[in-house]
Order: C-alpha cells, then structure tokens, then sequence
C-alpha cells in the first residue's frame, strides 16, 4: 500500500489484532493504540480512548513514525467486561463509562487524526457498531445505545467531511466469542446466534479482515456514510 499508514484502536487483542495482521499482510504501516501492550504492528503507542490528551498524544506519535495517517480503525470498545441486567439495575457510572469509551472514544481518537487527513485529502476513518443494534437485545441497554449512536456519528461525519475526500464508515459484526472470559458467562449465545445464520458457525476475528480491507483500501473511494453488516446471514440489511 505505499507506505499507508493505519491506527487500530484497541488492536492489541482479539477483534483488533486480527485486524493489525490483515493490515500488515496487506502492505500498510500499522500503529497498534491500546491500552495493553502488543508486538503485532510496527508501532504500538499505550492510548486510552475516552482521554482527549492520550489521543492527541498517539496521532502525533503515528505521524512521527509514518509521516502520515490514511486509516483509523476506531476498535477499541467496551464489552466483555459488561455484565448483562435489567436497566433499571444500571448504575449511572455503568452508563458513563460505557459512552465514554465508545462514543466519546471514537470522536476523540477521530478529531486527533483528522487534521493529518485534511492536510492530505485523503483519509478512511472506519467505526463499529454493533448487531445488537437491529437486534434489540435486551440487557446491554447502555451498550445498545451506544452503539447505535455510532451510525448516526458516522453519518453526519461522512457528511463534514467528505470536501476533503475523507471517507467515513461503518461496521457491523455479529457476536464474535474470542473472549474466553465473556463466553464462559454467556455459553449459549454463541451457538444460539449460529444456528440463527446462513453459515451455520461462530462468527470469526477473521470473518470480518476482509470487510477492513475493503474500507481501507482505494476501491471503496466513493463509498461513504455506510453501515455495512457482516454477520454470516443473521439478519439482512
């Protein structure tokens, strides 16, 4: 990719890691920004997303490395350490805490990025959502609605931003359970979710590397403001 440099935000595990390998095979420079430490890209910067100052810091960090920043991969999320209940039972700081990561998270590590992106008009910002979204899934009120308000960030972003040909997206995976933690506390939902899809299995890191690709690369160019679901034929947009 001639030196196209990319962040994956929360890339350090699971999910983001299989995006960090399927970058790097692809040819791009890639910045691990996570709060746990990894050797899987070229660089890795410690960022914690819901912190303006950590943000800022890492897309400086990226464009003394690379010179640049083409992709960001806003990843990073908080999940696995939700514990399903009623939403009378949320507290306030469970519902803080999980926009402050998610929503806020993705604006931060978005704003930092941008003026690199301007200065070269050019750049793919590529958000996640989620399949509890269309689903309703009762619960994870707070995750819910935070997910769902990154489609609605994504669209009047891809709106701001495309003077600068600056592209704005969106997926949506299924329940992916490579968290063995998570998945030991909601052994059902896995095979639940399987037998509910058109391909009769778990959904994979992997499943979703081509999707990345795709959004990364220059032949989704005209392709903006989108929510594109990966989900093994669950539910159908």
């Amino acid at each position: 990719m001639n030196g196209e440099a990319v962040i994956v935000t929360g890339g350090a595990r699971g999910l983001g890691a299989a995006y960090v390998r399927g970058l790097k095979d692809a040819g791009y420079s890639v910045a691990v920004a996570d709060l746990n430490e990894s050797d899987e890209g070229d660089l890795y910067v410690r960022v914690d997303v819901s912190d303006s100052d950590s943000c800022d810091a890492m897309a400086r960090a990226v464009v003394e490395r690379f010179g640049r920043v083409d992709v960001l991969v806003n990843n990073a999320g908080y999940f696995t350490q939700i514990v399903k209940k009623p939403f009378e039972e949320l507290t306030v700081e469970e519902w803080d805490h999980c926009f402050a990561v998610n929503v806020r998270g993705t604006w931060l590590a978005t704003r930092a990025v941008v003026p690199a992106m301007k200065e070269r008009r050019y750049g793919k910002i590529i958000n996640t959502s989620s399949m509890t979204v269309p689903s309703g899934i009762p619960g994870f009120l707070h995750y819910v609605s935070s997910k769902a308000a990154i489609v609605g960030f994504t669209r009047a972003l891809a709106r701001e931003l495309g003077e600068w040909n600056i592209c704005v997206n969106t997926i949506t995976p299924d329940y992916i359970p490579h968290d063995e933690e998570y998945a030991a506390r909601q052994p059902e939902m896995a095979a639940v979710l399987a037998q509910q899809r058109a391909f009769k299995r778990d959904q994979l890191p992997e499943d979703m590397v081509g999707t990345i690709l795709y959004l990364a690369g220059h032949g989704s160019d005209f392709v903006t403001g989108q929510n594109l679901w990966v989900n093994g034929g669950r539910l159908f947009n």
